[in-house]
């Protein structure tokens, strides 16, 4: 089953509706066992990270870093890739995911789509040596879309 730590993180996603079965709860727990950690590391990653990374240990090390990072990134897709498949099955008609279900699988897919964009756009602008100002850097690091202000938002 799950620790009641993990437990603890995920329980808000039964509010209101059925709590995880156990089969829901077994691939969650895989799921973060094959995540572990990776989040962490993108916690202090932007442009000055990277930057301070060339100065400390040169430019050959930095891109090494950068494709550890990627290597990461790939290892939370299929990660989440796999709980879309995993998540699915556990519902008795295998054909729908729980509410609760649900809301973990957006919640989750939404954190590796934001930290993907974020190291997809320092990677960018530092590979393109372009300026390290929050305003004006190429690509502008947007994540959603607002209707309301018709613009994109990060």
């Amino acid at each position: 089953m799950t620790s009641p730590e993990t437990y603890d993180e995920i329980s808000h996603h039964e509010f209101d509706t059925s709590p995880f079965t156990a089969a829901e709860l077994a691939a969650i727990l895989r799921y973060r066992e094959a995540t572990s950690g990776i989040s962490d590391s993108f916690d202090c990653f932007d442009l000055e990270h990277v930057h301070w990374h060339v100065s400390e240990y040169g430019s050959t090390r930095t891109a090494q870093m950068l494709r550890s990072q990627a290597t990461a990134l790939n290892e939370w897709y299929l990660a989440v890739d796999a709980a879309l498949g995993d998540l699915l099955t556990c519902t008795a008609e295998a054909s729908f995911y729980s509410t609760a279900a649900s809301r973990f699988l957006q919640q989750e897919s939404a954190a590796y789509h934001r930290v993907r964009q974020d190291f997809e756009h320092t990677v960018t602008v530092w590979t393109l040596g372009l300026n390290t100002r929050p305003e004006g850097d190429y690509p502008l690091p947007t994540r959603t879309l607002s209707l309301p202000t018709q613009s994109l938002d990060s």
